[in-house]
């Protein structure tokens, strides 16, 4: 059997890179189900392995118009089957590329050293035994260290630098990796296949590691801008609790002094219209003192300022809430939670066209040994739904869509949940909060 050992199968090359992308779609957000994902897959390696067998061994010139075509062809399988914009798809195309180079050289060189100094028959059985053997340790490798990230895959959108930056990356070593092979007799070149093997197979290893390292430091950063983000959010909203506090502490003394002028007035009022005046401008007085009183002061707060710009804005809020349910609550956790549901709420209907459709409704009740919370609003236009929270419809995601996860933040550290739908024109967020047992019955004792 006359082995060509210089130039690596391109039948090696489709399974590595068929290997690469399986690892890289099991382990990101799916946007196909199974049965679509699987025959898409099956087909795509097919067509890969056909494709570059066939192609192996062509001319230089066609080399790289091929190269592209493979990368092409790996990148429309990344799109078509995980949830990801083109420009990310594109991104782990680069990491998928450099992986399937690396498994692909690996294999070969294995292959190689078998035949060469083990003295193993250059046949389909042996090269079967070191695909098996070398893919299967390639794939629980591999695997392993990519299961990681899957909770940055979830949420990880690359932007131009970004994939520029990959994209660098990925062109340096490929064009490192195979320089010894275009360059055979010169200094920058070998004649030696063993060297040639050696350069090119760790080449694509240290490829593999920076692309890996360059994706675990993007997701640190997006992980602390995250961090950040809720953290700014959490004291905005606490911030907007104080300011209002403020304006409603002048407000409400402002009404209360307005209460015994309206007192002293009637006393000396003689006329009819003069008292109906009166009894008319105190019974608006002891409609707004008897608003919003929940039996939480921070909550009581929060919906008085909502309150008063709904009322501006043709938006109509109603709620029915037990707030001392909420009085083991901290203040700041008070503010962001009901605060952000709140502006979410307002946001979504304001952009409705019929004022008379811009609901909103507030429910705050005990429910078993549970602290119900549900906000429900109308809707226009039917939200997208990725990873349980509504896509943001606005251009740059990254700096938006964060109200719903500091929703999910503070529920998370009392052990609740958050329950998202939206149907029939109504958007609801259920909020299940256990109450400990010292909670339930200080509340048993009040009623």
């Amino acid at each position: 059997m006359n082995i060509d050992w210089v130039n690596t199968p391109g039948g090696y090359y489709a399974i590595g890179y068929w290997i690469s992308c399986c690892m890289f779609i099991f382990n990101s957000p799916q946007k196909t189900d199974r049965k679509q994902r699987n025959i898409s897959m099956g087909l795509f390696g097919i067509l890969l392995f056909i494709f570059m067998t066939v192609t192996h061994g062509t001319s230089q010139w066609l080399f790289v118009p091929f190269m592209i075509s493979f990368v092409f062809m790996m990148w429309i399988i990344l799109y078509y089957n995980c949830k990801y914009d083109w420009k990310t798809a594109l991104y782990y195309t680069a990491r998928v590329f450099i992986l399937g180079e690396f498994i692909a050289s690996f294999e070969w060189e294995m292959f190689y050293y078998a035949v060469i100094y083990v003295h193993m028959p250059e046949n389909i059985i042996t090269n079967i035994l070191f695909l098996l053997l070398v893919d299967g340790a390639m794939i629980l490798i591999m695997y392993k260290l990519e299961k990681k990230n899957r909770e940055v895959n979830k949420n990880i959108q690359i932007n131009n630098r970004e994939l520029l930056s990959a994209g660098a990356i990925t062109l340096a070593i490929f064009t490192v990796s195979n320089l010894s092979y275009v360059l055979k007799n010169t200094p920058l070149g070998t004649a030696f296949v063993q060297e040639l093997f050696i350069i090119r197979t760790l080449v694509d290893l240290g490829g593999v590691a920076i692309l890996y390292a360059y994706h675990v430091q993007m997701g640190e950063l997006s992980m602390r801008f995250e961090v950040e983000k809720l953290q700014d959010m959490l004291n905005m909203q606490y911030h907007n609790y104080e300011m209002l506090e403020q304006s409603v502490t002048a407000v409400n003394q402002k009404y209360h002094d307005l209460k015994y002028q309206i007192a002293i007035l009637k006393q000396e009022a003689n006329e009819k219209e003069s008292l109906s005046y009166l009894d008319q401008m105190e019974q608006e007085i002891k409609s707004y003192e008897a608003q919003n009183k929940t039996g939480n002061k921070v909550l009581d707060i929060i919906l008085t300022g909502k309150a008063l710009y709904c009322q501006n804005n043709w938006i109509e809020l109603t709620s029915v809430a037990d707030g001392a349910l909420l009085n083991k609550m901290d203040v700041m956790d008070i503010s962001t939670l009901f605060g952000n549901m709140l502006d979410n709420a307002i946001e979504s209907v304001s952009r409705i066209e019929h004022k008379e459709r811009r609901l909103i409704h507030l429910n705050v009740s005990k429910q078993k040994n549970f602290l119900l919370i549900r906000m429900e609003n109308c809707y226009d236009t039917q939200p997208d739904f990725e990873h349980g929270i509504p896509s943001t419809t606005k251009k740059d995601k990254k700096l938006h869509g964060y109200g719903l996860k500091s929703i999910q933040s503070t529920v998370k550290k009392y052990d609740g949940s958050v329950t998202i739908q939206a149907e029939n024109g109504w958007f609801e967020i259920r909020i299940l909060i256990p109450l400990k047992n010292e909670e339930r019955s200080e509340i048993n004792i009040e009623k």
